[in-house]
This record gives C-alpha cells, structure tokens and sequence, in this order.
C-alpha cells in the first residue's frame, strides 16, 4: 500500500508540475499493478482515487501556449 501511495502522490506532483503525460502514465501503470495483485487495501483505498484522476485527465482539454 505505502509503494501505491508514493506511486500515486509522484503521478500528482507530475501532473500538478505540467507534466501530465508522465502523471498519466505512472497512473496507468498504478492502476494496472493494483488490478492484478488485487491487494484489499489498495483496491479500496487507492483504486478509486487513481481512476477518478484518470477520468479527469481523459475529460479535460489540454490548453496551448499562446
């Protein structure tokens, strides 16, 4: 749970720094590892927050430099 929980706050400080195509990939990786160890803690805990970021990142538009 402690590895999920380092994993996830380094996908938020990506994200939050600009750099969200690596956020979104330490986030996929996460949400992956999570489905298959299938560990209680994490799939109820930690899952949930990993998708709800991964849904906001599908559903916001990137904004361009002007």
């Amino acid at each position: 749970m402690r590895e999920n929980e380092a994993a996830f706050d380094l996908a938020v400080a990506s994200i939050k720094s600009g750099d969200i195509a690596w956020g979104r990939a330490i986030l996929t990786a996460l949400r992956d590892h999570i489905w298959s160890t299938a560990e209680p803690k994490s799939t109820q805990w930690m899952l949930p927050r990993v998708l709800q970021l991964l849904e906001g990142l599908a559903t916001c538009t990137p904004t361009t430099p002007s």
